[in-house]
């Protein structure tokens, strides 16, 4: 499922330890009408690509209009997250139809719906700051150093909210590698994607939680290592990424540029 979402993310974009206070970040009640859907990220998922394919996002806004439903009914903040989340997959759908006004907006509801959460945890800064990143490529000066300053300040905010959250370092990487290196970028790739592969993907394994970023990371590092021509480093993890994720587009077509 990841192949092709992978695949769509490096087109467009070539043209995101817990405490043990884990309740506390993503409030989780006893109540089961209160709980998010079991395996949500998945579910966005499946509906992106189903959307995709299907040219078609009525599933995808179907499920942000159930999130929306199941938010007021518990005021669940996960749910905002999660809709930020599929709020970004839908601007990805609506970018790859060539309508970047509409995806504008639905990257912009995203950040908006984000935005909202009163009490934000380092997972909703990753995200925030990955959206404020990929919002860019929408906006001209001076809007776009406000953007870039947002994700700087975000991501900031979600490592010192948790040292060993492993989205958070991908985020940070991939900000930074998509930073053109006469405006810095680049320097840290390398450095923040391995920290990231030494994290566990949850530090509590919940369904509920993101988990999302470790096989982004491999990806990352390899595509990274080509571009920089390093091809011993770029197979070493062009193989643990294949062990872990034998259906990765980008690392299969990864390979053949070995």
């Amino acid at each position: 499922m990841r192949t092709l979402i992978i695949l769509i993310l490096s087109f467009i974009l070539s043209c995101p330890v817990l405490s043990s206070s884990l309740t506390d970040m993503f409030f989780v009640s006893n109540d089961p009408d209160k709980q998010p859907s079991r395996n949500i990220q998945d579910r966005i998922m499946t509906a992106f690509t189903n959307s995709f394919v299907a040219q078609n996002n009525s599933e995808l806004v179907a499920l942000l209009d159930e999130m929306a439903i199941s938010y007021g009914n518990s005021k669940n903040s996960m749910f905002l997250y999660w809709q930020g989340y599929a709020y970004y997959y839908n601007s990805i759908i609506q970018l790859k139809s060539s309508d970047s006004k509409s995806a504008n907006e639905e990257l912009n509801k995203g950040i908006k719906t984000l935005e909202s959460i009163e009490t934000k945890n380092s997972e909703d800064y990753a995200l925030l700051s990955m959206l404020y990143s990929f919002s860019c490529q929408f906006l001209s000066f001076p809007e776009i150093i406000h953007a870039s300053e947002h994700a700087a300040k975000y991501i900031d905010k979600a490592l010192k909210l948790d040292e060993n959250n492993l989205r958070a370092y991908y985020v940070l990487a991939n900000n930074d590698y998509y930073t053109p290196e006469v405006y810095g970028g680049g320097g840290k790739v390398e450095q923040n994607l391995l920290k990231a592969l030494s994290l566990p993907t949850q530090s509590v394994n919940n369904p509920d939680f993101p988990s999302w970023g470790r096989q982004e990371c491999f990806e990352l590092i390899t595509k990274f290592y080509l571009r920089k021509g390093i091809k011993e480093k770029a197979r070493k993890y062009i193989e643990q990424g294949l062990a872990e994720y034998p259906d990765s587009y980008t690392l299969q077509y990864n390979k053949t540029k070995l």
